[in-house]
């Protein structure tokens, strides 16, 4: 079982990494007009995971993103997921995202917040490489209920598409102290492609690369500083955002297993 969940999972990996590389060759037509906004942000992201169950947990995140020009609202996400272990290196979740979008521009004079509704499914895989390495894979399918406006102001009903993401990350432990007390270094990246009738000219939706430090403060308790690059094609097809993204997460963990 343990193989074959592999192999579906790296299959479709490469498929998405495949689909993205034939998007991007296609991409070379509108370079010549391909507008870039550069923007600077900060994030700052409460986690708390509740082990209630060897196999079972619950995770819960509160993700608040601002602006730094201004200190203006960018965007407020609210993640919960419910995650089962099929096995001790592969779990399988699914969640609900509620998320509240205001003005992609900090001098937005009209300040419209569009709601999203996203159910999501992933598996995610974990490989230790002797005691200090661990490589992670996450591969997440959201189904995205966008609610429908003019840029002014909303409309009637949801717009619909799917979203294909897929994560790789490398997890450095950098202290021999105990588990509890300990430093890791995180690198990772994430791609993500866009899927639907709605979807015509960015199927190609984002990359983000990031580097953060996690400092544990026990068994409980854990702060991540990190640094996000968010590059962000839009609707449009030739418009793109380069983001600069500082992230600070306070991650709870609550054990309550029986």
């Amino acid at each position: 079982m343990q193989k074959s969940l592999y192999r579906l999972y790296t299959i479709s990996g490469i498929r998405i990494i495949s689909f993205i590389v034939l998007q991007a060759v296609g991409y070379k037509t509108i370079a010549q007009q391909k507008e870039v906004t550069r923007q600077t942000l900060y994030w700052t992201r409460y986690y708390n995971q509740l082990n209630f169950h060897p196999r079972w947990a619950w995770h819960n995140e509160i993700d608040n993103r601002r602006f730094l020009q201004a200190n203006t609202q960018h965007h407020l996400i609210i993640h919960s997921h419910l995650h089962y272990k099929v096995l001790p290196n592969i779990d399988m979740a699914a969640g609900f995202t509620y998320s509240r979008q205001s003005p992609q521009n900090p001098d937005a004079t009209v300040h419209l917040v569009v709601p999203e509704l996203r159910p999501f499914q992933e598996i995610n895989l974990t490989m230790p490489f002797g005691k200090r390495l661990v490589l992670a894979q996450r591969l997440r399918v959201d189904e995205r209920f966008i609610h429908r406006n003019n840029g002014k102001q909303l409309l009637d009903g949801y717009d619909f598409n799917f979203r294909i993401r897929l994560r790789a990350q490398a997890i450095v432990s950098l202290s021999k102290q105990s588990a509890d007390h300990n430093t890791y270094l995180k690198i990772a990246n994430e791609l993500m492609v866009n899927a639907g009738k709605n979807i015509t000219l960015n199927q190609f939706d984002q990359n983000r690369i990031y580097v953060g430090l996690e400092q544990n403060l026990g068994k409980k308790l854990a702060v991540e500083l990190g640094y996000l690059h968010w590059y962000q094609q839009r609707s449009s097809g030739y418009q793109f955002f380069n983001r600069d993204i500082t992230r600070v997460t306070i991650y709870h963990r609550i054990n309550i297993k029986s």
